[in-house]
């Protein structure tokens, strides 16, 4: 438990209400509001390394101006609210212009991971029907071959943009946004429409979660907590997840452009002394990081004494961290390891927030404020504490109190469809856990409770 801990739980889990305005627009929220003060405007947003470390910087007046030329090459591309834009990219700072001004113009980003095979991209290509799809030189090979061996493919997409690559069927992302003007109307848009649609990549299921506008607000919450109360001082984030997966755009670089701060980032793989470099040079003060890249970190043998971070806080999805890894962060880091459980189609439900709360060595956490958890059995039924069940989230936190973060519908065969409930508003997480009798979740698969 962090000294700082001042057990506040209880206030903030009871006092919280949801606010949900009647219009938003993830990326005027994100990206638009900072450029239109002069101030704000040259404010670091991104930072990104390649492989080879040629840096990308974009405050946050240069990313608007990105983001509003590729939305006009959209609209001039005859793109409408609602479309869907396919967006298949290594990680780079060209993820976040894409996603950014496909929801400007109120379409719906669709990030695509940039290792599939053709088969895969295809199956996914003709089940969203994209207008346009974005690649780089790593995707366009399988991406091309998916839509040349595919007539229905080839009949609902209007557009190819590539960047840096060659290949006269692709426009050239930097030609299209050379021809583009710089200023762009933000399309308005409902806090409950579709704003973004993930894959799940560990699944074989052709089933998309249908991400809203409203749900990066149903983020903030859990982000806020378990980065102990980020945005502090001059805060700049990381996190060694891609920003086209949910993990690294839901629950990272959206947050950290919403609050108008700067994010970090690099390609995967990185020696840990230029990770670490890259951590010292910026510097980073939270970090969003995957058990098995702490567990490359701790292993590495070689002394990293020299390099003088200014990071405070860590988080690790739950069914990453460990009793030994959460360990071996106090001890290496001075701090507390915040766990958090962001599941697919859900954003930070439950999780630590070592400043606010009490911690259990092992636990997953508690709920975070804003999200009414619990455990129920496969019939939708209370289980006795202690006993395993399904970790459920209810659609209201209070009543009348509506919880933005919960996907409520599915994109599967072309069609929208509705998210079943397990029981009367509650939505089930497919996490198999348990709660104690002090309000800790437990997962499945690493359920000790403590004995005192």
């Amino acid at each position: 438990m962090s000294p700082k801990n001042t057990n506040q739980y209880t206030f903030l889990y009871d006092t919280f209400e949801w606010f949900v305005p009647n219009n938003f627009n993830i990326a005027n929220a994100c990206c638009h509001r900072w450029a239109q003060s002069p101030h704000e405007a040259r404010q670091a947003a991104i930072y990104f390394e390649d492989q080879v470390g040629q840096l990308t910087s974009l405050s946050y007046g240069q990313l608007s101006e990105k983001v509003n030329k590729l939305a006009n090459g959209f609209i001039r591309m005859g793109i409408h609210p609602q479309d869907r834009i396919a967006i298949a990219l290594q990680h780079s700072a060209e993820t976040a212009i894409t996603i950014l001004a496909a929801i400007t113009v109120g379409a719906v980003a669709v990030p695509l991971k940039a290792g599939f095979t053709s088969p895969e991209y295809d199956k996914r290509l003709v089940d969203i029907a994209p207008r346009i799809v974005i690649v780089d030189k790593y995707t366009i090979a399988p991406v091309t071959h998916a839509i040349d061996h595919n007539p229905a493919l080839r009949q609902s997409l209007k557009q190819l943009i590539g960047i840096h690559t060659e290949d006269e069927r692709v426009i050239p992302w930097r030609t299209l946004l050379a021809r583009q003007p710089s200023e762009f109307s933000v399309i308005p848009a409902s806090p409950d429409a579709p704003a973004i649609m993930f894959y799940d990549d560990s699944s074989d299921s052709l089933r998309a979660t249908v991400v809203t506008h409203k749900a990066l607000i149903g983020t903030l919450p859990g982000f806020v907590s378990s980065q102990n109360w980020f945005p502090k001082k001059s805060d700049i984030f990381y996190t060694t997840y891609d920003w086209s997966t949910q993990l690294g755009l839901l629950g990272g670089l959206l947050p950290t452009l919403y609050f108008g701060r700067t994010m970090v980032g690099c390609p995967s793989g990185r020696t840990i002394p230029r990770l670490f470099t890259l951590l010292e040079h910026y510097p980073v003060s939270n970090i969003l990081a995957s058990g098995k890249e702490l567990q490359r970190i701790r292993d590495y043998q070689e002394p990293l004494d020299s390099f003088e971070l200014e990071v405070r806080c860590i988080t690790c999805p739950d069914e990453d961290n460990s009793p030994e890894l959460a360990t071996w962060v106090q001890e290496r880091f001075g701090f507390a390891l915040n766990s958090v459980c962001l599941p697919f189609g859900f954003s930070y439900v439950v999780g630590e927030s070592a400043e606010k709360w009490e911690s259990k060595l092992g636990s997953m956490g508690r709920a975070i404020p804003g999200h009414k958890v619990t455990i129920l059995d496969e019939q939708g039924q209370p289980v006795p504490t202690g006993k395993v069940g399904f970790l459920c989230v209810n659609r209201e936190n209070h009543p009348e109190d509506f919880d933005p973060s919960i996907a409520l519908q599915f994109w599967a065969q072309g069609h929208l469809h509705e998210v079943a409930p397990l029981a009367q508003n509650w939505y089930n997480t497919g996490i198999r856990a348990s709660q104690d009798s002090d309000g800790y979740f437990w997962r499945d698969n690493t359920i000790t409770f403590p004995t005192a």
